[in-house]
Formats: structure tokens, C-alpha cells, sequence
């Protein structure tokens, strides 16, 4: 009998679980290895600027991406109210959880990942980034990819250039691959590439 793992889908600003059940669709599908289940929650928040969306967290107007309180907060609350929760219903391990998200979800599931003792499987983050003043907790980070398109204008390349400094500082390892034509979106190359990360876990 195959393992089971649980994909939990992180969306991004504005949008809801929803949006990204088709890729978790498309995953849970292509990957052999193991038996994958998925799970994409709406964040906690109504969207300050779409009401019919969600946030993880308020956007400051100068796009300043720290761990500040609210972060902090939000990263516990997706440790507690969602890893935690969907792994004792399912009755699987926090070490079965692939983390990954797009954008701000993104963000999310990297600062999660790195300030909880209890490491998930894996964490994926797409066109996001991770936030200034993070001190990662524990020394066994999980399997981490970052993925960004290089003509993303929502989130630039800067960002994932500076995601790659940060993880670097901090020594963590990662694995991470940048898209040539790719604006704020998530593309085929990039799944097929995320499916062969999973599948070398």
C-alpha cells in the first residue's frame, strides 16, 4: 500500500481555495509515489480590496514584506488551525504535509514551514517570496522549491533573487528554478517540475 500525503493548497491575495483546486486536481493525478489527497482552504481574512476573495494577511501600502505580528500570527494560525487539524482527521503525521503556495499563500507557507518545530514534507513556494526578519526555528528544514516566472510584474524577480540570499544566509537548503516568459501565473513547465520534486522526495 502506497503512503499517504496531504497537498495543502495556500492561494493568493484576493482569490479562494477554489482557484487552485484545479491544480491540485492535476497533481494529485500525475504523482505515482505516494497516494495524494489535497486540501485548499480559504484564508482567514475577507480581501481588504475584494470582497468576494480572501487574505492571509493586510498588504502594507508600501509593500513592505516582514514578519511582523500579523504574519507571525497568521503562520501559527495555519500551523494550528490547518496542518494540525486536517492531520489528525486524516490521521496522518505533519511530516505527510506537502505545504505549497502561490503568491501571498506563498509567503505564508514558507514562514509557516520555517518558524514551526514540526517540519511538513516539503514546502513549495510559486511567484511569492519569503518575508525579511525571519529566525527560522530547528535545524531540519523540509524540502523547500521556489518557483517564480521571470517576467512576473506583481511580485518580480527580485523577489525570488532575495528569497534564494535569505535561505542562503540562513543555510538552508532549497531547490529553486525561475521561468523565462512567465508573468504572475503558474504555468505547465513549472507543474511538471513540481511534480518531479515530488516525486524525489
Amino acid at each position: 500500500m502506497k503512503d499517504k500525503k496531504l497537498l495543502i493548497l495556500l492561494h493568493g491575495y484576493g482569490a479562494n481555495g477554489m482557484d487552485l483546486m484545479p491544480i491540485g486536481d492535476y497533481i494529485k493525478k500525475a504523482v505515482t509515489k505516494f497516494e495524494l489527497d489535497y486540501f485548499a482552504p480559504d484564508a482567514f481574512e475577507i480581501c481588504d480590496s475584494n470582497p468576494y476573495g480572501f487574505q492571509w494577511f493586510k498588504l502594507s501600502p508600501d509593500r513592505d514584506y516582514s514578519y511582523n505580528a500579523e504574519v507571525e500570527k497568521v503562520s501559527a494560525k495555519v500551523f494550528s488551525d490547518i496542518i494540525l487539524q486536517e492531520t489528525q482527521n486524516r490521521h496522518i503525521k505533519i511530516s505527510d504535509v506537502i505545504l505549497c503556495g502561490f503568491s501571498q499563500g506563498g509567503m505564508v507557507a514558507l514562514s509557516t514551514s520555517l518558524t514551526t518545530k514540526d517540519k511538513p514534507l516539503a514546502t513549495i513556494c510559486l511567484s511569492g517570496l519569503l518575508v525579511d526578519d525571519i529566525n527560522p526555528i530547528g535545524e531540519m528544514q523540509p524540502n523547500i522549491l521556489v518557483m517564480h516566472g521571470e517576467e512576473d510584474d506583481v511580485l518580480p524577480i527580485d523577489f525570488y533573487n532575495k528569497t534564494k540570499q535569505q535561505l542562503d544566509h540562513h543555510g538552508i537548503e532549497y531547490q529553486a528554478k525561475s521561468y523565462p516568459n512567465l508573468g504572475h501565473s503558474i504555468s505547465q513547465d513549472e507543474l511538471d517540475d513540481l511534480i518531479i520534486f515530488l516525486e524525489n522526495l
